[in-house]
């Protein structure tokens, strides 16, 4: 089992940096450590309203796509060349896949010379969930149900309990592994509405508690807060969480996505609920 504990012993063997061939990032690890990694967005808001606001904003959904370190650079060449192929006039490293702005026309694909019309946002989407469906991922997903919280909790546990679920799956994950190849280290997303601290403290706290299965010893204490249009797995992960939150809203165009999806999420003995799809409270 590898031991890291504290930020100094971390930075002395990791190193992250930046690629120049397709815009993703890197990680140099210690010499003989084998790891899988977890590429973490959300999609939504953690604020918990307490008069009613309706179920556009009663939802806030958190995603992990975990990888092995063999795999990643080869999914990142993957999405970078389906970018690639859905606007051809431009450098993939140019733009990044971010759920929201594509579906609403906001930011860079508010300029109309992309003519993103129904017809290609709905084909952005299919060509990201398809790739999902042919690589070797594994998906945890959070979803939280703001409205059912409303009377018993107050924001910050949103935070606090996304990023405990996620951490207790991946960690479930990685003990089902030989043991010393199945270390873990998690990265995400630096445009998270939440503070960095409130995730690291999360992060951390269930990594102490010990989570749902009493006892996390595989996660790397210390989460890699990234850039997400650096890193081309963070952009995966916000497409699905994103596919996610519209399914639960009950947008049928979301539909099938959602179904495509549920066969990379993480399964035990079968069973999804629970393991790779989440619902609390």
């Amino acid at each position: 089992m590898l031991q890291l504990r504290g930020e100094a012993y971390f930075m002395k063997y990791f190193l992250v940096g930046r690629t120049r061939s397709n815009g993703t990032a890197f990680i140099r690890l210690p010499q003989g450590v084998i790891m899988y990694f977890l590429y973490a967005d959300s999609s939504g808001r953690t604020k918990i309203k307490q008069s009613g606001h309706g179920l556009h904003d009663s939802l806030y959904i958190t995603v992990g796509v975990i990888v092995h370190e063999k795999d990643w650079k080869s999914i990142a060449n993957n999405i970078s060349e389906m970018k690639r192929e859905a606007i051809s006039e431009l450098d993939p490293r140019e733009w990044e896949l971010h759920a929201s702005d594509i579906w609403n026309n906001r930011e860079f694909f508010a300029d109309r010379r992309r003519g993103l019309n129904q017809v290609k946002k709905l084909d952005m989407f299919s060509r990201t969930v398809n790739l999902a469906r042919w690589s070797d991922i594994t998906i945890v997903s959070v979803v939280m149900f703001k409205d059912k919280m409303k009377d018993r909790y107050r924001s910050p546990a949103v935070t606090e309990y996304s990023w405990m679920f996620v951490t207790e799956r991946f960690e479930h994950f990685l003990a089902q592994k030989p043991e010393g190849t199945n270390n873990g280290l998690l990265f995400i997303d630096t445009s998270q509405k939440n503070p960095q601290e409130e995730i690291r403290k999360a992060v951390r706290k269930a990594i102490k508690d010990g989570g749902l299965w009493k006892g996390i010893d595989h996660v790397i204490e210390q989460p890699i807060f990234v850039e997400s249009h650096m890193y081309n797995l963070i952009q995966l992960a916000d497409m699905i969480a994103y596919v996610i939150l519209k399914h639960y809203k009950g947008d049928p165009k979301f539909k099938e996505f959602f179904e495509m999806l549920k066969s990379k999420m993480y399964r035990v003995d079968g069973n999804l609920d629970g393991f790779g799809l989440k619902e609390f409270p």
